[in-house]
């Protein structure tokens, strides 16, 4: 997927605190088109997270961004990085993730506003100001601290 120059410029405005914010809690990030190998893509970022309390257990989020800050992400759980997103067994069981239709349905990504249009407005809204990058994100790590119950089997 193509970016605009917007979207893109104020994503890599507001990854370092979502770098630093997973950093401090035992994970990472990459942008997909620095990962290398010339072939990725700047509208995905792939973030490695852990649950607090199975530190063991090691997550693979992709994030996809259509147009940033205004619109939710895709959030999708992987493998590995840049690995398959069509295993259940890499979604975590979280109140909201539903490895078997491999989305979330949550106000927080493309896919939960998809299934829900009426989180469209009012507080289950979309944030787009301040840095909504760090917000969902603080949200995923948030669930597998709080709500994580094991990886889907």
């Amino acid at each position: 997927m193509s970016l605009d120059l917007e979207s893109q410029l104020n994503l890599v405005r507001d990854e370092a605190d979502v770098v630093s914010f997973l950093t401090s809690h035992a994970g990472g990030i990459d942008r997909d088109d620095r990962l290398g190998d010339g072939k990725g893509d700047a509208a995905v970022y792939w973030a490695t997270v852990r649950p607090r309390t199975h530190p063991d257990e090691t997550y693979f989020a992709r994030f996809e961004w259509f147009t940033y800050p205004y619109e939710p992400p895709s959030i999708k759980f992987a493998t590995s990085v840049r690995g398959s997103l069509t295993a259940p067994t890499a979604w975590p069981v979280v109140v909201g993730y539903r490895p078997q239709s491999l989305d979330i349905c949550r106000p927080m990504c493309r896919e939960g506003f998809a299934t829900h249009p009426e989180w469209n407005q009012g507080s289950t809204a979309w944030p787009s100001t301040g840095n909504p990058f760090l917000w969902v994100v603080e949200l995923v790590q948030y669930h597998l601290d709080n709500e994580y119950e094991s990886r889907f089997a």
